[in-house]
């Protein structure tokens, strides 16, 4: 039996929505060039939910905790450098 491991973001612009597409997608990127075994690969959902007042949340979701706490630390770099920019 396996748990998910949700990673809930609070996105605040259509900005940020639009880098966590690209952020997920450089993570997976950046997991198959340096392994080529894919049974260690992530298994990775993103769930988009509104709220009634039309706020987009998003929801990362992992069947691993190693997953989940590396895609964290990667989605943080990555948002931090799109600020600095």
């Amino acid at each position: 039996m396996t748990t998910d491991i949700v990673v809930d973001l609070g996105l605040k612009s259509a900005e940020e929505v639009a880098l966590l597409a690209t952020v997920v997608d450089a993570f997976v990127q950046q997991f198959l060039g340096r392994n080529r075994q894919t049974s260690d690969a992530p298994d990775v959902m993103v769930r988009t939910a509104f709220s009634p007042d039309g706020e987009v949340s998003k929801a990362v979701i992992f069947q691993d905790r190693k997953w989940a706490d590396a895609f964290v630390n990667f989605w943080e770099k990555q948002k931090a450098q799109d600020h600095a920019a």
